[in-house]
């Protein structure tokens, strides 16, 4: 750290986010340095340095500024996915390029005072997390989820000062960073007319209907066995830009045995007020030239992020079991073309790193 400037963080005066609806601040923070900033009387925004000699920071909103605060994020109880969101960590570039605007930018959304966060993890927690909660009290945990208010963050890393990392072939190290945090985006309570529906109660009567290839399930299934037989937590989100809401739901049905989820796709709800399936493209053998399933097994879940529909595949190794793929992940994410959901990219994520990230 020899020759290091440092710098003291400085910031413009913040207002309240829930008295105004609005903060916007500039700072400056050095490697190792944990940044705080008070933007409503109970809620402070945080950048938490990584531990040890790992370079870079964790952001964070915390309800309070005592030490107990430190555990409970008011961002992460309403992102997606609830852990291991990698938009919410300021790493070095992968490429040593701070000039990258991708890189540069984090969007997230958060709840805007300690009550509703702490509520916003109690419910995040019961629909998301095995527990002894029944399917019917997982799905309301989820819709009142869905009705906390939130607001729209951005962080923007203005300028970066990037040092050399020992050893070759390593990312370098963040010795600095001017950055500028604007949570002045709209309040979103995220209710919408698709949300008061008892997706899993619809499902259960209209499965042949939404899903034409599942109309034999109930004859396949046999006598007193219901096609489907549990729901994961529906996911929302306006996938088609229309301004609605539609549900992304995953599902198991009589026959699925230990592939995974065999029932998935987008549902719409129409201005009649009748659910339909949107329909999605099948993948593509191949995929600006990649081969679509090379190293892939099944057992794919869905995920909305930033408005978009993913589907998510863990990437197997030749000596890997099926339970469990240690070659990172494989990632397509789904556009809508105006009559369908087409594979717009494919993303390969290497195996998550252990033992680098502070605890939440």
């Amino acid at each position: 750290m020899a020759g290091t400037v440092v710098i003291k963080p400085t910031v413009e005066p913040a207002r309240s986010a829930e008295r105004e609806g609005t903060s916007h601040f500039t700072g400056e923070v050095k490697r190792g340095e944990e940044f705080k900033q008070l933007i409503g009387p109970d809620l402070e925004f945080r950048l938490a340095p990584y531990a040890g000699n790992d370079s870079g920071w964790s952001i964070r909103l915390a309800p309070g500024t005592d030490a107990n605060a430190r555990t409970i994020d008011c961002i992460g109880a309403v992102q997606e996915p609830l852990h291991g969101d990698t938009r919410l960590e300021i790493e070095p570039p992968e490429n040593g390029n701070a000039l990258d605007a991708e890189w540069k930018t984090r969007e997230f959304e958060f709840v805007t005072n300690p009550a509703d966060c702490k509520q916003a993890w109690n419910l995040a927690n019961a629909a998301n997390y095995p527990s002894r909660l029944s399917d019917k009290q997982r799905e309301e945990a989820n819709r009142k989820l869905g009705q906390i208010t939130t607001r729209h963050g951005r962080f923007t890393v203005l300028e970066a000062r990037v040092g050399t990392a020992a050893g070759s072939g390593k990312p370098g190290t963040l010795e600095w960073l001017k950055f500028e945090v604007d949570l002045t985006g709209k309040a979103d309570t995220k209710e919408s007319a698709i949300r008061a529906v008892d997706i899993k109660s619809y499902l259960e009567s209209h499965l042949g209907e939404l899903f034409p290839d599942l109309a034999d399930l109930e004859t396949d299934c046999g006598e007193g066995r219901k096609p489907l037989q549990s729901l994961a937590p529906v996911l929302y989100g306006d996938l088609d830009g229309d301004g609605q809401e539609e549900a992304a739901v995953e599902g198991w049905s009589c026959l699925s045995g230990n592939g995974g989820a065999d029932i998935f796709g987008v549902l719409k709800l129409t201005s009649a007020g009748k659910l339909v399936s949107l329909p999605i493209a099948p993948l593509p053998k191949t995929f600006k030239g990649s081969n679509t399933m090379a190293d892939l097994r099944g057992h794919m879940v869905l995920e909305i992020k930033e408005g978009k529909l993913l589907e998510k595949y863990g990437i197997y190794t030749p000596s890997d079991p099926n339970c469990c793929p240690e070659g990172g992940e494989r990632q397509f994410v789904y556009r809508w073309d105006g009559q369908k959901f087409i594979v717009d990219d494919m993303i390969d994520s290497p195996p998550e790193k252990t033992g680098n990230q502070p605890a939440n």
